[in-house]
């Protein structure tokens, strides 16, 4: 009897708390840093829920970008992770409130407080959390004169230990890998560009640099992935042939074929940009050939005018993520398209037209950063 007088009043706070529906609202100006994902986890007595955010940005874009080396570092993430917990009565903040008066404050956050349900807004049958400060505190109150975005909650679950898991590389042995092989990418780079300033032969550190970055690509790899980690093998086949002069033909093809990849595996994982990206990156770049390369090149004129049209499809497809507003990616994929573009395009300078005083480091400067950041769009 005991037993089911205890089941029955667990039922009874089930259904309690989960026919309660929360309803976030974060001011419009900061739509930047908007809500990714919302996470309950049911205990015995209570729910957590857990909000992540794309990020967090301090009022002064300064310390703002400390902010987010100290925040990578100290939490593993540049995502912004806060949790409450609902009871059959009332919403506790145990370390995320904050009745603030300005949404920048930088003081007088991270408060505890138990709130009534009574006391906060409602919309329709929703109980309205609002953010209240650019760290993400929570308050029952809104800020005056603001227009707000809501977010109701979703069907993922989880504790906040387990979303940790997901979005923190100190947490995450597949970000944790990433991180630490993104260090040793920028490691091997500097060494190949220093064996290269020093005329010595770099072939070897060369491989391994992009090796490196096809080894973060694949630690990460769920689906079409796949191909950017058969663009970046091509890749590293085409920074090998690219060391002997008589195998320059050979190197092209590698990373013409490498960007077929690309462009396949931007295509099928974040989709078709604007079809006037593709008319503005074509155009651009046959000008440049045309009016830069086209009468350097030799025999090579037709072969490396299809190189231009594959590195264009690539760096179109690169702007992908913009349309589907993937924070992160939306500028980084298209600055890593732009870079491959900015290598190549120096590399046939430095070939067919002439040399230039530390071209080896802006050359391979901006292809590792390139293939780098193109190894961790698979993160995403």
């Amino acid at each position: 009897m005991k037993r089911l007088i205890i089941i029955i009043c667990v039922l009874i706070f089930s259904v309690l708390t989960f026919s309660i529906r929360f309803e976030l609202k974060i001011p419009e100006f900061d739509k930047e840093n908007a809500v990714l994902d919302i996470y309950t986890f049911e205990h015995e007595s209570k729910i957590e829920i857990t909000v992540v955010f794309w990020d967090e940005d301090y009022p002064n874009p300064f310390i703002d970008f400390i902010y987010d080396i100290y925040r990578l570092f100290k939490w593993g993430r540049l995502y912004d992770i806060e949790t409450f917990f609902v009871t059959d009565s009332s919403a506790i903040f145990e370390d995320d409130y904050a009745n603030s008066s300005s949404y920048f404050q930088t003081e007088n956050l991270h408060n505890y407080k138990e709130i009534p349900f009574d006391d906060f807004q409602k919309d329709g049958d929703n109980i309205v959390i609002y953010v209240s400060t650019w760290n993400h505190m929570f308050s029952n109150k809104p800020l005056p004169n603001t227009e707000y975005i809501s977010y109701l909650s979703n069907n993922s679950t989880g504790t906040r230990n387990e979303v940790e898991k997901i979005y923190s590389w100190k947490k995450n042995k597949n970000l944790k890998f990433a991180f630490y092989f993104s260090l040793l990418v920028v490691l091997l780079g500097i060494l190949t560009i220093f064996l290269k300033l020093k005329n010595k032969n770099a072939v070897i550190l060369k491989a391994l640099t992009t090796f490196a970055c096809l080894l973060i690509a694949l630690f990460n790899t769920t689906g079409f992935e796949f191909l950017i980690v058969g663009g970046l093998f091509f890749g590293m086949l085409g920074d090998i042939f690219l060391e002997f002069k008589e195998k320059f033909l050979y190197g092209m093809l590698s990373f013409l074929i490498g960007h077929i990849f690309y462009s396949i595996g931007f295509a099928l994982k974040f989709g078709i940009p604007n079809i006037l990206v593709f008319f503005t990156v074509y155009a651009f770049l046959i000008i440049l050939y045309f009016g830069i390369l086209f009468k350097n090149t030799g025999d090579l004129k037709i072969s490396i005018l299809v190189y231009v049209i594959a590195i264009g499809t690539m760096f179109s497809f690169s702007f992908s993520p913009v349309f589907k507003e993937i924070y992160y990616l939306r500028l980084l994929l298209p600055l890593a398209g732009g870079l491959f573009v900015f290598s190549d395009f120096l590399l046939a300078i430095q070939k067919f037209v002439k040399n230039f005083r530390y071209s080896e480091i802006v050359i391979l400067g901006s292809y590792f950063a390139s293939q780098l950041i193109i190894a961790l769009s698979t993160i995403f």
